[in-house]
């Protein structure tokens, strides 16, 4: 890694942990959703068209064919299967998939989430993706697929090209996210089918944090309830509220549920520190803090002591840094940062804090 990325990195995460943890303000909306009030994942299998020879081997994959002749015959198009055969080897009543050649036509999984309250003609972004051993995608035209939710009802329809990608002035490389094999197709579905829902007639709903936590639902419950009555919210677990809609929105629960996502709670943040070790990223939450233990790495060691043991000598080849017990963590960046230390050699020592105890934090390593 370059010695001059590794000091700017490891400074500016220095300075942003040095500024002091304060308490997260969040809306409610943004920490938790209505339990039912959900997207749901539609599914569907078809065929993308018009592809320049990047399509599917039918040698390979019998199913593309299939499917290609099953949508002819549905389409009124007889195709006579005997005339694909084989001649030579006598085989006059087998269809051999393996003498067809469609190579613009490839067989593709799509996929789209259908929102909440998402009414008949509406449109959503589908995604494709080739089944089969296609080289691209690019260009193609995806014919007309049902998208079906988990219970096998048809909820959308998908039809649509799949954009051309365009290249870099003067570069060989493409800018089609990499993989031409899949891509997107804005507006590429039409909702033809809505979930029901009671919304309208509730009296009450339930709340979903997106991270349970104690200390957070108990600070919506609380923020709840100050605004709208000690009844309104009630915390069921970590994770899960109960709100009652009070008597002045017994008319229009709409509005009460508006108002309640719109209320400012502080969430609480665990203490954690996440691990990227493919390009040695550190990212560190509040909270977390370190015990005594000395730190050595390479020609650098860190003694991390109370301060009634702070009287050891360091041999003359060391560097090194005394820091108090239980520090902010900002406090020991701030020594390896001192020292020198690269990003990536930050996450092999967070990962040994980890493993000795030392770290009184969640390890998350991507």
């Amino acid at each position: 890694m370059d010695k001059r990325f590794a000091k700017v990195f490891a400074a500016m995460l220095v300075i942003a942990l040095m500024a002091p943890p304060v308490a997260m303000a969040s809306r409610i909306k943004d920490i938790s959703s209505i339990q039912g009030m959900r997207q749901n994942q539609l599914i569907g299998y078809g065929l993308m068209v018009g592809l320049k020879n990047t399509g599917d081997k039918s040698s390979k994959t019998p199913f593309t064919a299939q499917t290609l002749i099953a949508m002819l015959k549905r389409l009124g198009t007889t195709v006579d299967v005997t005339q694909l055969s084989n001649q030579i080897m006598g085989s006059s009543q087998t269809r051999h998939l393996s003498d067809l050649r469609m190579e613009n036509v490839a067989a593709v999984m799509v996929t789209a989430s259908l929102p909440p309250f998402a009414k008949p003609g509406q449109k959503l972004d589908v995604s494709v993706a080739s089944l089969g051993d296609a080289k691209s995608l690019e260009g193609g035209t995806l014919l007309l697929t049902p998208l079906k939710a988990a219970n096998g009802e048809i909820y959308a329809v998908a039809q649509g090209t799949l954009p051309v990608s365009r290249k870099n002035a003067g570069k060989k490389k493409e800018t089609f996210e990499s993989i031409p094999t899949q891509g997107s197709i804005a507006n590429g579905a039409i909702v033809e089918k809505e979930i029901p829902n009671e919304f309208a007639g509730k009296s009450q709903f339930t709340l979903l944090l997106d991270r349970p936590d104690f200390a957070t639902a108990s600070s919506v419950v609380n923020s709840v309830n100050e605004k709208y009555g000690a009844q309104a919210a009630r915390g069921l677990d970590g994770g899960t509220i109960e709100l009652t809609v009070p008597q002045k929105f017994s008319a229009n629960p709409f509005g009460f549920i508006s108002e309640i996502e719109l209320v400012d709670v502080k969430s609480d943040m665990p203490a954690k520190v996440v691990l990227d070790e493919r390009n040695g990223t550190v990212i560190i939450g509040d909270h977390v803090e370190v015990g005594n233990i000395a730190i050595s790495f390479a020609d650098i060691t860190i003694r991390i002591r109370s301060v009634k043991d702070q009287v050891q000598a360091p041999s003359i080849k060391e560097k090194l840094n005394i820091i108090k017990a239980n520090s902010n963590i900002n406090e020991l960046t701030s020594a390896l940062n001192a020292l020198g230390v690269s990003p990536a050699d930050l996450v092999a020592i967070f990962r040994a804090l980890h493993a000795s105890g030392a770290l009184n934090a969640e390890l998350e390593i991507l």
